[in-house]
């Protein structure tokens, strides 16, 4: 029996549901003679026990099918959901790559944010409730079967979501260009979108209603989930999800605050790669010039300290020790210990950082 005769759940943000472009999408659904039901238990840093709860609904209804609507968390959500209401088991079976056995429900995702680039990915990222950690989970069969991707869904997102979600899409691309795994025609891809947050990213932010630059950020956001994909996510996302499970803060913000510690770190090991990212940006050809670009748009954007984010000094060694074990560790530019974890966390509790 197909997926169009079981139904499908329809798992959503809680922020979109009185936005009329969704009830246009609930009304496409019922044109089409599709059964479904909504579930909008999401939350930032996705928790495994609204996992458990949408998989049973998906379970318990005999859906065939699972359609996303809204940013990464929900997308993570509804990738996760599909996978336990597949192959049953605990969210932890899964975690690293290459453990599931098998294709799961047919998955359908229409992004809402211009950030994660979940739509593009074969990852999903969700916090164990006990233990406060995250669990990252990679199969080829998490791809979803399809993604509609359309800018004008972001044109409701506040500036701060804006300028976060925009921000984890520098972040992918800047990670995946430097990563170990990096390769030549991922490196063009990675590039572009480095480019095209550097020269809208901005105007996104302060002009909500520029489709142009929307969809310049959206597109972006896509091509950032195909080069992590290709070549993993680094350090910013080991230390970003360390802190993100311990004190449930947003993952872009994280993201955001952290890149320029790392890029002055990493970036005499990669003088060529840092020089090429300084020239997307519209720099000059100067290593050190990519990182003043990345301090100069988070200075716009305003972004706030760890402090004010609310990482203790007391948790700094535990968050260094937990992002060193992170599976994209071994991605790093050069080689990562719990000690260079450590530092940056200082350098960042500090709020300050000078140009290069």
């Amino acid at each position: 029996e197909d997926a169009s005769k079981k139904g499908a759940l329809v798992i959503l943000d809680p922020g979109i549901k009185g936005n009329a472009w969704f009830k246009d999408i609930l009304a496409c659904i019922q044109e089409n003679d599709l059964q479904y039901r909504t579930f909008d238990e999401v939350k930032p840093n996705p928790r495994d026990e609204d996992v458990y709860r949408a998989a049973s609904i998906i379970k318990d209804n005999n859906f065939g099918a699972v359609i996303a609507v809204g940013g990464g968390s929900t997308i993570d959500t509804a990738k996760t959901a599909a996978l336990l209401a597949t192959h049953g088991g605990k969210v932890s079976d899964y975690a690293g790559w290459g453990k599931l056995p098998g294709p799961i429900l047919p998955l359908v995702v229409i992004p809402t944010t211009a950030g994660s680039g979940s739509e593009a990915t074969n990852w999903a990222v969700i916090t164990e409730s006990l233990s406060h950690s995250k669990v990252a989970i990679g199969d080829r069969y998490l791809a979803p079967l399809v993604a509609l991707v359309d800018p004008i869904l972001t044109i409701s997102l506040p500036s701060k979501l804006t300028a976060a979600t925009g921000m984890d899409v520098l972040t992918h691309s800047i990670e995946a260009y430097l990563s170990a795994l990096s390769s030549p025609v991922n490196d063009l891809l990675a590039l572009e979108a480095i480019r095209l947050v550097a020269t809208n990213l901005r105007q996104a932010v302060t002009r909500s209603d520029d489709m142009k630059a929307r969809e310049a950020m959206m597109l972006a956001s896509t091509l950032g989930g195909i080069v992590i994909n290709n070549a993993d996510v680094a350090g910013v996302h080991c230390l970003s999800e360390s802190i993100g499970g311990h004190y449930d803060a947003p993952h872009g913000l994280l993201n955001a605050i952290l890149l320029p510690y790392f890029m002055m770190h990493w970036r005499k090991g990669c003088v060529v790669r840092f020089t090429h990212i300084a020239e997307a940006f519209g720099a000059g050809p100067r290593p050190d010039e990519a990182v003043n670009q990345v301090i100069g748009l988070n200075q716009f954007l305003k972004f706030p300290s760890l402090v004010e984010v609310g990482v203790k000094q007391q948790d700094l060694q535990q968050l260094a020790t937990t992002a060193a074990s992170n599976v994209s560790n071994s991605s790093n530019p050069i080689p990562m210990t719990a000690s260079d974890y450590l530092l940056i966390l200082e350098q960042a509790m500090t709020g300050r950082i000078s140009q290069a």
